[in-house]
């Protein structure tokens, strides 16, 4: 068991092996911050384009427009059966009467739309289903059936073709975030490995004839290997914390006038969308993860304790 004093000396060696070896040190450090930027990168674009495809699926619907004159027994009949459909989350119906309604409500400043209004004598306008899907995949599928055959004489206009192209152009770019960014992430994990495990296999080079002494006075494998495995946190911290130098800006400007364009009426604080501390967290663990892999790996080749 390591006592205080031992495990406070095994702290002191590891940085003064990590200032020793500065330039190698500062290369490790580089290419695991390079690797953290480029992941915390790709998630905050994953959670970006997530919360806007959430946010556009809790605004677009279907609006299925009805004939004019059809009778509210066979709407009621039509609603019950998309109601029935397990991908639709939410039937909404808005009768003739209440269509006309809001219209003039809608237009009730303008004396020329309302002039026109008085002079009607019957309602132009339709009744109405708004239809809002569990998933935006379920769209087309929902769409496409309310255009089917048995649909056509009670229907005039299923309204779902203006937000396809939008949904569609969200789903690829979001496919393509989690495709491409998973494969860099994985690149540049590796690299970081490959030069932390050559960094700490030339720094136990440098030490060999260190090692050899206490060795024979006796030290414990792990009084031998811990600084070398506090080098390597070493690595993970610093590089963490100019992670977090470089994210806090585009977390504290950029993000929230993003936010703030898809939907105006969230507020990115107060509704805490993304948390930046757990992000700057989960960056951490990915650095020890991989640098005390590479460590290890190093440790159990070249030195034989």
């Amino acid at each position: 068991m390591l006592d205080s004093i031992s495990f406070l000396r095994i702290i002191k060696t590891g940085f003064v092996n990590f200032w020793r070896n500065l330039w190698l040190s500062m290369a490790a450090t580089m290419v695991m911050t390079i690797t953290l930027v480029i992941f915390s990168t790709l998630f905050l674009m994953f959670m970006l384009t997530n919360y806007s495809i959430h946010t556009i699926q809790n605004t677009v619907d279907i609006s299925v427009y009805f004939k004019i004159g059809l009778a509210e027994k066979q709407i009621a009949s039509i609603q019950k059966s998309v109601e029935s459909d397990s991908r639709v989350k939410e039937v909404t119906y808005v009768s003739a009467t209440e269509a006309f309604n809001d219209f003039k409500d809608k237009h009730q400043n303008d004396p020329l739309i309302t002039q026109s209004l008085n002079e009607l004598t019957e309602n132009p306008l339709p009744a109405t289903l708004h239809i809002k899907a569990n998933q935006l995949g379920d769209y087309p599928a929902i769409a496409q059936n309310l255009e089917k055959d048995q649909y056509k004489q009670f229907i005039d206009k299923v309204n779902f073709e203006d937000n396809r192209l939008v949904i569609e152009r969200l789903g690829k770019i979001l496919r393509f975030i989690i495709t491409f960014g998973l494969g860099l992430v994985i690149v540049f994990a590796i690299i970081a490995i490959l030069v932390i495990y050559n960094t700490i296999t030339l720094t136990i080079y440098n030490r060999k004839e260190e090692v050899e002494i206490m060795r024979l006075v006796g030290a414990t494998n792990w009084y031998i290997r811990g600084p070398f495995l506090t080098e390597s946190i070493l690595y993970s911290i610093f590089s963490t914390i100019i992670t977090l130098l470089f994210l806090l800006p585009i977390f504290v400007k950029v993000i929230p006038r993003v936010v703030g364009y898809v939907n105006p009426q969230i507020s990115f604080y107060s509704n805490n969308i993304f948390n930046f501390w757990i992000l700057i967290l989960m960056l951490f663990v990915l650095a020890l993860v991989l640098s005390i892999t590479s460590t290890t790996m190093a440790i159990r080749k070249y030195l034989k304790i």
